[in-house]
């Protein structure tokens, strides 16, 4: 790394557009020929030329119309495109040995990707950089790291280093976009380029990996500089046919393009011969009685000529010849079938009708496995671009920013946090969509999940209507998450209290799985013994609450025992009010203790103790 002036990044930038001059002339010619429109402009953004009023070829002939368009470039790149963009992944996010921490950052990376690939429309992006890709050689996706947008960039605009293509690792990017309008820049960089009163100009952003830097250029003129420490530059390469040295490569234009131009030579000779040549021909001999002035020559000709002495007949012969040799059509259509098999397109495909000879369903099933597997280059860079903006925008989005907005119930993760856990984690791709939307088959699959026990049977409605799947996991796993926090919370915070409502079983169950995964990864620097340690303290601490949580319910249960059956009253039956009130025993009535007895105290020889009452006489 060096020190970087305003004067190098300018000379860098000049220096990656002059390699890219070369193939402009491709470009333009590919464009021309997938819109089949002569003229068409790349340049000129602000204002671009109208694609398919002028038609090719350019020549104007004055007495035949315009050649009719057989655009078989146009028709295989759409056809290969839409089987391509059929093909909805998202990033799929997975942890190795990974403890809960790293699980939740998972688990929030994955609901990040759905939601943001959702809102930037990924599909549609990554689908038309292939079909770019199809038409020029390559198709660029662009991350913009300040913003978070994912950006279809136009191929010519950005300029790389073959080298650094062909070796693996691109260090320097310079993406111009030119006749860029001044609402969509920011104001600091107006303000610094002085384009108040300017419309459009050519804004360039540059990057450079090596010397860990990014520069804004307006008008070729550096503006802005800032560190970039990520050592990858945020944009994804798709191409047609991966390149063999630097960056270009065939597209499916350059592979039709001699066989379009014959077809369209064809397709003019037939137009042609089918508005020059006569409908009908008019043969009248010489002599005859027949006043040619009487025929009408507006569908035909007329010819007159000397008859034979000895010919008999009509004095008026009607002609109907071809105007041009089946053989021509013939070749045009042995030229489209050639285009489609270069391209690795059927007719089904292509033309939406079956072929000849394919009337079973089988044989239709097997043309479309062959001409899948065809693709199979082509749809595994697409499947792979995908994961690659996942993991682009991992290493170029701000560490500091979180994941998710915040949130009580889940984790707060910050970026820095995946970068972190990037070596325990695993991107792969999977399925855009959990749930079928075939309602027939959304049925299916969710029985089988309440079947499973994976969703309440009495959410199945609700998911019907709102295919949430995401909040059904989480009604499966929103006790073993409660389980995981509280040992998480153990080990990283020292934190041994343990809530009511977890299930003590199953925090005992996953205090000793965690136990024996940190002794089978122990080693000799790290014996995790004191993470084992706490893990037995909080086990302690389970064992008592859940000793004292079985006494109260024992408690509780001989209480509800001793109060037994009760009276219509809510009494019990077999107790009166003070037994059960006070759990007094029954005492003499107060009657019989009075009956006959002296109340004075102060009378002598009455047989109690001085200031008790005297006992009644015996009975």
């Amino acid at each position: 790394m060096r020190k970087i002036t305003n004067n190098n990044i300018q000379q860098a930038c000049s220096s990656l557009k002059a390699i890219s001059t070369t193939r402009r002339t491709k470009y333009y010619r590919n464009y021309r020929r997938y819109n089949y429109t002569p003229f068409a402009d790349l340049e000129n953004i602000s204002s671009p030329s109208v694609v398919g009023y002028y038609e090719q070829p350019p020549e104007i002939e004055e007495d035949t119309t315009n050649t009719p368009q057989i655009n078989i470039i146009k028709s295989c790149i759409d056809t290969l495109t839409s089987k391509i963009a059929q093909s909805k992944v998202r990033p799929f996010f997975n942890t190795q040995n990974g403890t809960f921490k790293d699980i939740q950052t998972v688990k929030q990376a994955q609901a990040f990707f759905d939601l943001y690939y959702d809102l930037q429309n990924v599909n549609k992006k990554v689908s038309e950089a292939f079909r770019d890709a199809c038409i020029f050689e390559k198709g660029v996706i662009y991350i913009n790291e300040v913003t978070k947008e994912i950006i279809k960039a136009l191929p010519w605009q950005v300029h790389v280093r073959p080298a650094e293509v062909t070796y693996g690792k691109i260090t320097r990017v310079y993406y111009e976009r030119k006749d860029y309008p001044t609402t969509l820049l920011d104001e600091k960089l107006v303000n610094k380029a002085k384009c108040e009163n300017v419309d459009y100009v050519s804004y360039g952003v540059y990057y450079d990996t090596f010397n860990k830097i990014k520069a804004e250029l307006i008008n070729n003129i550096v503006v802005s500089t800032a560190p970039y420490n990520s050592g990858k530059v945020p944009f994804i390469f798709l191409h047609y046919c991966s390149p063999i040295i630097g960056d270009t490569s065939q597209s499916i234009v350059d592979m039709l393009n001699s066989i379009q131009l014959e077809i369209d030579n064809l397709m003019m000779k037939i137009k042609d011969a089918s508005q020059l040549n006569p409908a009908l021909t008019f043969c009248v001999p010489k002599g005859s009685n027949v006043k040619t002035s009487q025929l009408n020559n507006r569908v035909g000709q007329i010819l007159e000529y000397n008859a034979t002495p000895n010919m008999t007949g009509s004095p008026v012969t009607v002609a109907t010849p071809a105007f041009i040799d089946g053989q021509y059509m013939q070749l045009v259509e042995e030229l489209k079938q050639s285009a489609y098999e270069l391209v690795g397109i059927s007719q089904l495909s292509a033309m939406s009708t079956k072929p000849t000879g394919l009337d079973s369903g089988v044989a239709l099933s097997t043309m479309e496995n062959i001409e899948s597997d065809r693709f199979e280059t082509q749809l595994n860079q697409v499947i792979r671009a995908y994961v690659d903006i996942a993991k682009t925008c991992i290493e170029v989005f701000p560490e500091e920013d979180t994941i998710l907005p915040e949130d009580n119930q889940r984790l707060s993760i910050k970026w820095k946090d995946i970068v972190e856990e990037s070596n325990k984690m695993v991107v792969q791709f999977s399925a855009a969509d959990s749930l079928s939307k075939d309602p027939s088959t959304k049925l299916q699959q969710l029985q089988m999940l309440a079947q499973t026990g994976i969703i309440p049977q009495t959410r199945i409605a609700q998911f019907m209507e709102l295919p949430d799947i995401q909040s059904g996991y989480s009604l499966s796993n929103n006790a073993i998450n409660a389980v995981l926090t509280c040992i998480n919370d153990c080990i990283e915070k020292d934190i041994f209290d343990v809530p009511d409502y977890i299930p003590f079983l199953m925090l005992k169950e996953e205090i000793i799985n965690t136990q024996l995964s940190l002794k089978a990864a122990a080693s000799e620097e790290n014996d995790n013994s004191k993470d084992i340690a706490k893990l037995t303290k909080l086990y302690e601490q389970v064992e008592s609450k859940e000793a004292d949580w079985q006494a109260d319910t024992e408690l509780n249960q001989q209480m509800a025992a001793m109060e037994g059956e009760r009276t219509a009253d809510g009494l019990p039956a077999s107790m009166n009010v003070l037994t059960q009130e006070a759990q007094m025993t029954e005492v003499a009535p107060i009657g019989d203790m009075t009956a006959g007895a002296d109340m004075d105290v102060g009378t002598p020889n009455g047989g109690a103790a001085l200031g008790q009452w005297n006992a009644p006489p015996a009975m």
